[in-house]
């Protein structure tokens, strides 16, 4: 009875103790169970001094590791910069985190799942409804958005986000199908999987500078070169993003611990690919440099970086996907960008004529305005604020208003 009552606590203290390196913890889980059986053996011979031993070794380093746990979240104000961000957000795709691995996206949102959430000092409330998008879900929306975490709206509240602040002027019910670190290939997913059966009247794309490199980053070369070169084509997502047996422990199994975020954190020396980056000094009012500003895009240049020119490819390809299947359905494309760099803005305003889409120069009009004073960025982070939000929102039920007049 003893022995048993041991074995069953030496596990549990196990699965603490291999929770803090996360997916890989699977690796610990199997070495202690080796350890115990051999123990149990042992001790089942009259040699119990292994299993207590054992026992010992494991106790302690689950008391050291729930000791970090409570500072953690007892004393969340002790962290600060990429490490606070790294800890404290709902980035990731462990049991608490708003991610769930996927074959085709990479990840998405995980549905039915609501937390509060942290980046840069910002703290906000994410909730994705059944469907796995933000907001409320609705049978049918007169507009759908597609983007990354500038849709999504990173670092503002539900109520305040760009496709919340149109409906909210407009009257008109729409759905943000906007996620982090994503691009165009995982809009167009999108688009066919949920914005599509939505019957939506426009369908508003917005381009951001990260969208080249996110496709290399979140696809194989190889299809990514099949997705270019052959229509429909739904490209697979990186290996290492697919479920595996470490992501399967890390999304399933293991407890998710803000140490075991920590022990991450400090062994990064960037913040994860797809994810926002800190940007600006405490107190100051984000606003785009002028080198920012007048930055080349890259893809175009002279010599371009072979990546770099097929993110491009792809991106092309991605939005003249999205406006096909747009124009199927009877709806209207309109397509809009953050206004810089200047030279990646005029690229999005003429790959919209390319494809037969409307341009709206929402994003410009938000630069401008921070330049003029505005608070439109989130300070620290870049990313709109809520008045940026509601600029944004506001310009682009302009553009609408007056095409349809």
């Amino acid at each position: 009875m003893i022995l048993s009552a041991l074995a069953v606590l030496e596990l549990v203290l196990l699965w603490l103790v291999s929770s803090i390196l996360r997916g890989k913890g699977v690796l610990v889980m199997a070495a202690g169970i080796a350890a115990l059986a051999a123990a149990l053996a042992a001790a089942l011979r009259g040699r119990r001094q292994l299993l207590y031993r054992l026992f010992f070794v494991t106790a302690l380093a689950a008391a050291c590791v729930l000791g970090l746990e409570a500072v953690l979240w007892l004393a969340p104000g002790l962290l600060h910069g990429r490490i606070a961000n790294q800890v404290l957000s709902g980035y990731h795709s462990e049991l608490d985190g708003i991610y769930v691995p996927d074959l085709y996206l990479g990840r998405t949102l995980r549905p039915g799942f609501a937390r509060a959430m942290y980046w840069n000092g910002h703290v906000w409330r994410h909730d994705a409804n059944a469907d796995g998008y933000r907001g409320p879900r609705v049978e049918r929306a007169a507009a759908v958005f597609l983007g990354d975490s500038m849709i999504y709206g990173h670092g503002v509240e539900t109520g305040e986000t760009v496709p919340a602040r149109f409906q909210a002027v407009t009257g008109l019910p729409s759905a943000n199908l906007g996620q982090q670190g994503t691009g165009p290939v995982q809009a167009l997913e999108r688009l066919r999987r949920t914005g599509l059966r939505l019957r939506p009247r426009t369908v508003f794309f917005c381009a951001h500078p990260t969208d080249v490199m996110d496709a290399v980053a979140g696809y194989e070369r190889a299809e990514l070169q099949r997705f270019v070169q052959q229509d429909g084509y739904r490209p697979l997502a990186r290996a290492d993003q697919e479920p595996g047996v470490f992501q399967f422990w890390l999304a399933r199994v293991a407890i998710p611990l803000r140490a075991g975020r920590a022990v991450r954190g400090l062994m990064q020396a960037a913040p994860p690919d797809g994810r926002p980056a800190a940007a600006g000094p405490e107190g100051v009012l984000f606003l785009p440099s002028r080198e920012a500003i007048a930055e080349p895009f890259a893809p175009l240049v002279e010599g371009a970086d072979p990546d770099a020119a097929l993110g491009w490819t792809v991106l092309r390809r991605a939005v003249a996907q999205i406006a096909a299947a747009t124009r199927e359905a009877g709806a209207e494309l309109v397509i809009f960008d953050i206004g810089y760099p200047a030279a990646f803005s005029a690229a999005v305003e003429g790959l919209a004529g390319e494809v037969g889409a409307r341009y709206a120069d929402a994003g410009r009009a938000a630069l401008v305005a921070a330049q003029g004073g505005a608070d439109v960025y989130l300070a620290r982070d870049g990313h709109w604020s809520p008045t940026g939000c509601d600029l944004v929102a506001r310009r682009l039920a302009a553009a609408v208003s007056e095409e349809r007049r």
